[in-house]
């Protein structure tokens, strides 16, 4: 029977609430053939009203609100509880319940607070994610490129060789820029030259299998043991084993030296990309300046 009258209950509170959304203090119910007043957002009806009075109303409780003109026999919970990667926006009242909101960097999705998508390399953030809306990325248009991921940045224009009084030796695409010759000293963190990454990067965007993957740390030189756990998610963790190759050769890296490599390992179909792209006309020697240049 408790079932049946809560359930009762609240129909009859929500119906209550539906009707009162948007009333003004002179909205009124029916109550034994009387017209009476709502009591206003942040009370509920205390006692319905007789020939004697008109609705008596109560403030809220603490932890307890309602949001509109009302009849209701007691105020809502405030049963909103932030949860992890969440703050409070606005703390509960008699007025409305608690509000939560996702952090700085994080969206609502099913009831989660999740990470907004970083753009990949070759993409740039279209809309920037919100509280309530993941990043929307789409691919660098011509003429501009993108070497890193990102949750905020855009893509940036190539470098124009002629206006520097250069040559275009490699052609810039949507990761990464124009190349221009005579190559310029610019080094990463990592001691990797732009010649060095854009070589990398295309060879670890290829699509290589696991098998092949470790097959190639295995001719780099490097032990499988340490780099098992980089290679096993996909292509892209590729680039880790080239750049700790590069680190442990201590010299420049050319396109002919990552070749032999790649033969080694019978990697043929990309041993012919990154000749086309990277030892045609005076690409090597492009690469080989590269060198000259660092040191």
């Amino acid at each position: 029977m408790f079932g049946k009258e809560w359930f009762f209950s609240l129909v009859i509170a929500s119906l209550a609430y539906a009707r009162s959304q948007s009333c003004a203090p002179e909205c009124t119910y029916q109550h034994e053939g009387r017209i009476c007043r709502h009591c206003p957002p942040g009370f509920y009806m205390k006692t319905y009203c007789t020939k004697d009075h008109d609705t008596i109303c109560a403030p809220c409780s603490a932890n307890h609100y309602t949001k509109f003109w009302n009849y209701v026999r007691k105020c809502q919970y405030c049963n909103n509880f932030c949860y992890e990667n969440q703050y409070v926006k606005h703390e509960c009242n008699q007025f409305h319940n608690r509000i939560c909101e996702c952090k700085d960097g994080y969206f609502l999705k099913y009831e989660f607070c999740i990470k907004h998508r970083e753009c990949p390399q070759g993409f740039e953030v279209e809309t920037p994610g919100t509280p309530y809306r993941d990043t929307v990325c789409k691919r660098c248009g011509p003429g501009f490129f993108s070497s890193e991921s990102s949750a905020s940045l855009l893509c940036k224009r190539h470098t124009n060789c002629t206006e520097l009084g250069l040559e275009l030796d490699i052609k810039g695409n949507a990761w990464h820029d124009n190349l221009c010759s005579p190559c310029q000293p610019h080094v990463s963190e990592e001691g990797i030259s732009e010649c060095e990454q854009a070589l990398f990067y295309f060879v670890g965007r290829q699509k290589i299998k696991q098998k092949k993957i470790l097959q190639l740390g295995k001719a780099l030189g490097i032990s499988p043991r340490d780099e098992r756990k980089q290679v096993k998610n996909g292509k892209l963790q590729i680039i880790p084993l080239l750049k700790k190759w590069k680190m442990q050769q201590g010299v420049h890296i050319s396109a002919e030296d990552l070749v032999k490599i790649l033969r080694k390992v019978k990697l043929n179909k990309i041993v012919k990309k990154v000749m086309k792209k990277f030892l045609r006309n005076r690409c090597n020697a492009f690469i080989e300046r590269c060198a000259v240049a660092q040191n």
